[in-house]
């Protein structure tokens, strides 16, 4: 993954310039490529060395790809972005079976996914965000995209030596936090140095998470 970290990076930052710029379809293309390049690290990992886990968060990465496409319509069109929803949830579903795959399910990840859940309906109550437009997929997401953070994270926690873990705890973490900035942006507070964020968080997220499924799988 050192290898490709400097293009990745170099990709991203013209990506944020896009975007920033607000030329749509610039921007969703490199969005787009930035997920396909990670779902490419994990592909040419599993031709070296077959995995299920590795086949589980291949499938996941190329469904968020999907789910990135759709998601650039969020203040376009209601029906494309709860598109976007469900291929996320969707790929999710393969994060937590990638996960599951890696390690057993510990007591502690309840105590996690609460806590995260906490958050976002703390978050959602006090910033009053609208959501009915895209229930319930968008409730469904949240609570998978909380029990993959949640996952990752207990398992960091109860074997960081083991290989990976810190990657993917951290990855699930940003993960995460990158769709409550998303939310806050979306339903609370529109500017773009919160888009900004949000797209930093993910896309490091996402690479960890790339990172850590290569290393531990």
């Amino acid at each position: 993954m050192q290898f490709i970290l400097l293009p990745f990076a170099l990709c991203f930052l013209l990506y944020i310039r896009q975007e920033n710029r607000y030329h749509f379809w610039a921007a969703t293309a490199l969005k787009v490529t930035l997920t396909l390049t990670l779902a490419l690290c994990l592909l040419v990992a599993l031709l070296r060395r077959y995995s299920p886990v590795l086949l589980a968060a291949d499938l996941g990465m190329v469904l968020c790809a999907g789910g990135d496409y759709f998601l650039q319509y969020i203040r376009r069109s209601p029906g494309k972005f709860t598109c976007g929803i469900l291929l996320f949830s969707l790929g999710h579903v393969c994060n937590l079976v990638a996960l599951f795959l890696l390690a057993p399910f510990r007591l502690s990840a309840l105590a996690v996914l609460a806590g995260l859940l906490a958050l976002a309906l703390a978050l959602k109550g006090i910033g009053r965000w609208d959501t009915s437009e895209n229930e319930p997929w968008l409730t469904i997401y949240i609570g998978l995209v909380a029990m993959t953070a949640a996952k990752s994270l207990s398992a960091a926690i109860a074997a960081p030596g083991a290989p990976g873990s810190l990657l993917l705890g951290l990855g699930g973490l940003l993960f995460f936090l990158s769709d409550i900035v998303l939310g806050i942006w979306n339903y609370q507070k529109n500017h773009i140095l919160v888009a900004n964020l949000n797209w930093l968080l993910y896309f490091s997220g996402q690479f960890l998470l790339c990172a850590g499924y290569i290393a531990a799988a």
